[in-house]
């Protein structure tokens, strides 16, 4: 023996357990994957030819669990990045978006809400150009108030304040 540590010689053994980024993701997801499973146990799966309104979380549960496992796996191979710095901008601005959406649907309406929650989902991204956003708003306002409003005939405000529906 030359005295060189086990796995120097160029194959790719299993590294020591270690908190990296993967290991996290992994657990994460096996973590929802398990609250969803757990959350739909009311719910039927269905007999014979008739689907059930459990069976698609359950399934999407289980591979959203199967790909968590496997990252966990993967994670005690190949490189090992560790755990950086969280950064909240990112998920503050989205769920704010949300919530701020939830807010002033009824009071602003479809025509201000909608515009209103992409702009300040937008702030996610540092790289964001106030052009780009404003157009795609005006767009996916479009689109949802003629899906929504008109296509679908659901009794969403469209501008309370200035229509009156």
């Amino acid at each position: 023996m030359s005295g060189t540590a086990a796995g120097a010689s160029g194959d790719n053994p299993v590294r020591p357990p270690g908190i990296t980024r993967d290991l996290v993701a992994g657990l994460l997801l096996v973590t929802v994957a398990a609250g969803a499973f757990f959350g739909t146990t009311d719910l039927s799966n269905g007999e014979g030819a008739g689907i059930g309104p459990g069976l698609m979380p359950r399934g999407i549960a289980l591979l959203l669990g199967g790909v968590g496992a496997l990252i966990v796996v993967l994670s005690f191979f190949g490189a090992r990045a560790p755990i950086g710095g969280i950064a909240l901008r990112g998920p503050l601005f989205v769920l704010g978006s949300v919530v701020l959406f939830a807010v002033s649907i009824r009071t602003l309406g479809l025509a201000f809400a909608g515009p209103l929650a992409v702009i300040v989902s937008a702030l996610a991204d540092r790289d964001s150009r106030p052009l780009e956003i404003i157009i795609f708003a005006a767009a996916l306002t479009l689109l949802c108030v003629g899906l929504f409003k008109f296509a679908l005939r659901l009794p969403i405000p469209l501008a309370p304040m200035l229509l009156g529906y």
